[in-house]
Formats: structure tokens, C-alpha cells, sequence
């Protein structure tokens, strides 16, 4: 006859109801008490599935006495029908519940294949691009209204400003007017340029004295003029801040309608593949500032910290925050009570992307079990590398020992922890993949190397906050030392990063490199709002020192045959003097005297001075 099962709450109360039996007294049974040496084995390697089978068994010898036993037990004790194999399974994981508590059961993996939710979002580009000229994909995310808050606020604390505190005579506040739309563009534009040309200083950007002399800059606007707006920028009312004290204080108060409308664009116009990721990115920064970061493994050790949200595939940026010191308050909406900090990040990050079928991709800051977990409840798989001492983590897979290219994991639920030995040992968590290994060839002589498939695809995905982090090596934000202007420059350059992405996506044939995409895109933003191009013909400052010039006649006009123009070198000094000679090889086509203005304009630096 079969052995019948009892779970073990079940199995003990049959026991001890009928121990006084005399049918029961001559009963040799197998059942001994669950948590015995000889039931359950406390090696973690041969602990079951949360589902498993756990239970204590009855055996008798004969059918009457199995069958006497459990008559007298149902007469004595109205007990349930003995469970069958389809409940069996319920009770069982009661029991198993009951014994780790919270903590989940870990058992090897057995091939088993993780459920992947079905992927519903519809990625791509969702504005019309059609016609689009490339300032207009720049315009899609720095939108005419974010333009008119910064002109509005900049205005707005000038006059506060010039009100508040009295200038002296030599300070340039007192040659400030309000600003507009056009010019507010026509700064950004120079401050992009800025990072495509690095000069020492910011008057170098202005020097025209020199071979390597930009005419761009002064051509545009007065260095006086940029210095000046640069001082005044600004994106909110300080008037409406919170004091410190107060619990609504908010330490991003000056960005924040900035953060606001920039994360609302970068959602709505541009929707990510299935592989997405979150990390941080650090921004230079060396002021004295009560959230400044100090990180010696990154290579922006200190500065401001943005955490992003980006797809893998083209490092687009859905959504960003900044880090605001570790006492401040982050509670996002749905957010699991016991979630860390870095938890809450990733929450926060993405909750608008949540019950689509996303997977993400983190790395061991923000890697935990907790968090997996609920994701997963709600079809959002997610993978990455994990410490080796973070809690719930099984001691059977931290204490196992690998030689070079082993791999061993273990399984609970949907969850699979996978330990690797590479150069180093290499812990990863993971609701997307199973435990499957694959072989590279990483040299034609060398021998094949195996990984597991979950780090050679974390490996991929992970990489899209790095593509984002390009704009790094194009740096506008190092032309302040306000911490809010720094971060203001980098947000400009995410959304220019991503206005890069949709052009890529939407436009068909050859692309542009980034570079290149800004240097065509500065033109419509330095001229677009103009009938025409400014004169730069006095910016002949590296042409008039190299190269051969000859002098020769200017030529004559429909009212003079013998036509005459000022000299150029005469009137800086303050004279006077019409000549009929000029250098048609300089851009500007300057009149020069015959002697000695044509040789010194071309060999002397500051011929003004000669």
C-alpha cells in the first residue's frame, strides 16, 4: 500500500489523539517531529522551492491498522479529509512560510524559466517631424515657453537686485536692460559654441587681437552684455522660497520650474524601447555647496549628482533627478514602506513606466531583492550586479567557491542569484533571465571563455546613462560658479542630447555626428530671429597676420571714379584720413595707407598702437 501523507500539523495531531490507543500503541510509526535531523536538512543547498514539497510522512505495515488508526482519529477529532495531491501543496508552503519567517527560500534553479510580461508600450518619437529643420528638434524640448520663464525671471531678479543693493560707479549692473526671447537664445547659442571651442578664460572667446581669435563671439554680442546676463540668469522667483526652517523648503527652489518642464517634454516626446536603465551621472563642481558629492571612483569626483533614467539602445533621457542631500525627503507615490533610499530612486524614476513590461537594468547601488520583488509584481523585470554583502542574499551563494569561468546559481520564485567567477567574483540578481551560460571567443588563439547570459546582457544594457554622458566631453556648465547655473547649463545639454536622439530616429539617409549637429544647429539659434547675419567683416584678425597680402585700388562706385574710404589703422589712432588704397585678401576689405598703415596692419598685433 502507498504511504499516506499528512502535513505535519495534521500528521501531529493524529499522534497525539491517539496515543493512548491501544491500536495506535503497537503502531511502529515512521513520523517524527518536522525540524528533526532526520526531516530537514538545515544545508542550504537542499532546502526546496518555496513551493516545494515539505511534509512528514505516516507508514504503516498493515491496511487495518491505517485504516483503524484513522477512523478512531476522524470519530475523536472532526479533521478534515486527509489532503490529496492537488491541496497538498498549499499546506505545504504554509509550513515552509512558517519556518524562515520573511525570509525567501532558495533552491537550485532546474531550468526553470521566469514568466517575462509582455512588452506593451509602443516606443518612438510621438511629435510630428515632418519639415523639421534642426534647431526645430532643439525647440521641441526647450520650448518657447521654458524660453520665456527664463526671460521673465531674469528680469524679474535684476530689478530686484538693482533695488536691493546699491552698485558703484564702475559695476556693470548699471548698464543692465531687460532682456527677451531672441537674445535669451542668442546666449544659450554662444554658451553651446563655448563647448565646441575651449578657451582659458571667457574673455578669450572675445580676443580679438590674436591669430587664434573667434569673430563669432564679438560679432554676436558684447562680452559686457554676456557677463552681465550670465550674473542675472535665473529660472524661478527667489521671493517665493521656503526659508530652511520650514518643511516645505525645497533646496532645488531656483531649478525647479525648469526640472518640471524639461522631464515633462523628454516623456511626452519620445517613448523608449524595452531595455531601459537607471544610474547616475556627476557634474564638476568644486563650490562650496550643502549637496556637493565627493566620489573618488567617479571621474567628476566632486559635484552635483543627476540620477537618470535612460534607454540602453540610444541613451535618450526619460527622466532625471537631482540629488539633494542624504536628510532629503523622497517619497514617491505607491512607493513599498520598507524601500532604502537608492530604492526610492528607482521608484521615483520609474513609476510613469511601471505595468508595461520595461526591463531595467542597475547596478549594485541600486540592486536589492525588495526592490526586484516589486517590480516584478508589477511586469517590470529587472537585472543587475549586486554586493556581495547585500541583506537577503543566500549564505550557500556567497560561500561557494568557484575556480576561473564557474558559474552557480540559485533560484527563489522568480528570482535568480547568480554567482561568477571572473577576474573577480561577480554577483548578479535577476527576474529576466534563467541560468543559462554562453561561450565567447575572444581571441582567434585564445581558448573560449563562458559567461552567464544575464552579464553578458547587463553588460549591453547597461550602458545607456554613459552614451548620455557625451555631452561631458562638450562642458558649458564650467563657465559658473552658481551651483544652479552649472546644473540649469547641464539640463540644457540633456535636452540637446535628446533633441540628437529624435533627429537620429526621424531623419532618413546619413546622419551627423553630435558635433556636427550643434555646429549646424548654432547658426538658426544665433540668426533665426534676425532679418540678417551681423557684419563679423572687422574680425579679419587671423587672416590679416598669415598669407601674402598685396595693396591695390578700391574700386570706383556709380558717383566717384577715384573713390576713397577711411583708413583703418588712422582712425583707431583718432585721425582722420581718406585714402584710395585698400587689401582686398583681408575679409573686411580694410582702406590702408599706402605707407606705413598697409605694413603695419599686417604685422603687428595691436597696430593701434604702433
Amino acid at each position: 500500500m502507498a504511504k499516506r501523507v499528512y502535513s505535519t500539523g495534521k500528521t501531529d495531531r493524529v499522534c497525539m489523539m491517539n496515543s493512548s490507543s491501544e491500536e495506535f500503541s503497537d503502531y511502529d510509526s515512521e513520523y517524527e517531529p518536522f525540524g528533526s535531523e532526520t526531516d530537514f536538512s538545515t544545508d542550504e543547498s537542499e532546502i526546496g522551492d518555496s513551493s516545494s514539497s515539505v511534509s512528514a510522512e505516516v507508514s504503516c505495515s498493515g491496511s487495518d491498522i491505517a485504516d483503524r488508526a484513522e477512523a478512531s482519529f476522524s470519530e475523536s477529532v472532526n479533521l478534515p479529509e486527509v489532503p490529496t495531491e492537488e491541496n497538498t501543496a498549499e499546506d505545504e508552503v504554509t509550513i515552509v512560510d512558517a519556518v524562515v519567517g520573511s525570509e525567501p527560500m532558495w533552491s537550485p534553479p532546474n531550468n526553470y524559466s521566469p514568466e517575462i510580461p509582455l512588452f506593451t508600450a509602443v516606443p518612438g518619437v510621438k511629435v510630428n517631424t515632418n519639415n523639421f529643420e534642426l534647431v526645430d528638434f532643439f525647440h521641441v524640448f526647450v520650448t518657447e515657453d521654458i524660453l520665456q520663464n527664463m526671460v521673465f525671471y531674469t528680469n524679474l531678479y535684476a530689478e530686484q537686485f538693482l533695488a536691493r543693493c546699491p552698485l558703484p560707479e564702475y559695476s556693470q549692473g548699471h548698464a543692465w536692460h531687460p532682456t527677451n526671447t531672441h537674445e535669451i537664445k542668442r546666449f544659450l547659442a554662444l554658451t553651446i559654441a563655448m563647448d565646441l571651442h575651449e578657451g582659458h578664460t571667457l574673455a578669450s572667446y572675445w580676443d580679438t587681437t590674436s591669430i587664434i581669435s573667434i569673430p563669432l563671439f564679438s560679432a554676436i554680442m558684447p562680452i559686457n552684455r554676456y557677463q552681465i546676463l550670465l550674473r542675472f540668469l535665473h529660472f524661478n522667483d527667489n521671493a517665493t522660497a521656503a526659508p530652511p526652517n520650514e518643511p516645505s523648503h525645497d533646496r532645488l527652489h531656483k531649478l525647479r520650474p525648469l526640472i518640471e518642464s524639461l522631464c515633462k517634454r523628454f516623456a511626452e516626446v519620445y517613448t523608449p524601447t524595452q531595455n531601459i536603465c537607471v544610474n547616475e551621472s556627476p557634474v564638476f563642481f568644486k563650490e562650496r555647496l550643502m549637496f556637493r558629492q565627493n566620489n573618488p571612483k567617479k571621474r567628476s569626483c566632486y559635484g552635483m549628482k543627476f540620477y537618470k533614467l535612460c534607454e540602453s539602445k540610444t541613451g535618450y533621457t526619460g527622466n532625471f533627478m537631482i540629488y539633494e542631500g542624504t536628510d532629503s525627503f523622497l517619497d514617491p507615490p505607491g512607493c513599498p514602506l520598507d524601500f532604502t533610499f537608492s530604492d526610492k530612486i528607482v521608484w521615483e524614476l520609474l513609476t510613469p513606466l511601471l505595468g508595461r513590461g520595461y526591463h531595467l537594468y542597475v547596478d549594485d547601488f541600486y540592486t536589492s531583492i525588495p526592490l526586484f520583488r516589486a517590480l516584478h509584481s508589477l511586469d517590470t523585470p529587472a537585472c543587475g550586479i549586486v554586493s556581495h554583502n547585500r541583506k537577503g542574499l543566500p549564505r550557500a551563494l556567497i560561500n561557494k567557491i568557484l575556480r576561473h569561468g564557474e558559474t552557480y546559481a540559485l533560484r527563489s520564485n522568480d528570482l535568480l542569484a547568480i554567482k561568477y567567477c571572473d577576474t573577480k567574483n561577480e554577483y548578479i540578481l535577476t527576474t529576466i533571465h534563467d541560468e543559462s551560460v554562453i561561450v565567447e571567443h575572444k581571441t582567434t588563439n585564445g581558448p573560449p571563455k563562458s559567461k552567464p547570459l544575464c552579464s553578458k546582457e547587463y553588460s549591453r544594457h547597461i550602458d545607456g546613462v554613459n552614451k548620455t554622458d557625451q555631452i561631458q566631453y562638450y562642458n558649458a556648465a564650467r563657465k559658473t560658479k552658481a551651483w544652479y547655473k552649472k546644473a540649469a547649463f547641464y539640463m540644457i545639454q540633456m535636452a540637446l542630447n535628446n533633441s540628437y536622439v529624435v533627429y537620429k530616429a526621424t531623419v532618413p539617409g546619413p546622419k551627423l555626428s553630435f558635433y556636427n549637429y550643434q555646429v549646424q544647429l548654432l547658426p538658426s539659434l544665433l540668426f533665426g530671429d534676425v532679418e540678417e547675419a551681423p557684419d563679423m567683416s572687422d574680425n579679419d584678425n587671423v587672416v590679416r597676420m598669415v598669407g601674402k597680402h598685396f595693396i591695390d585700388n578700391i574700386p570706383p562706385t556709380l558717383n566717384k571714379k577715384y573713390a576713397q574710404r577711411a583708413c583703418k589703422v588712422c582712425r583707431k589712432k583718432g585721425i582722420r584720413r581718406d585714402v584710395r588704397y585698400y587689401c582686398p585678401k583681408c575679409p573686411s576689405k580694410p582702406a590702408l595707407c599706402f605707407q606705413p598703415c598697409f605694413e603695419i596692419y599686417h604685422t603687428v598685433v595691436h597696430y593701434e598702437k604702433a
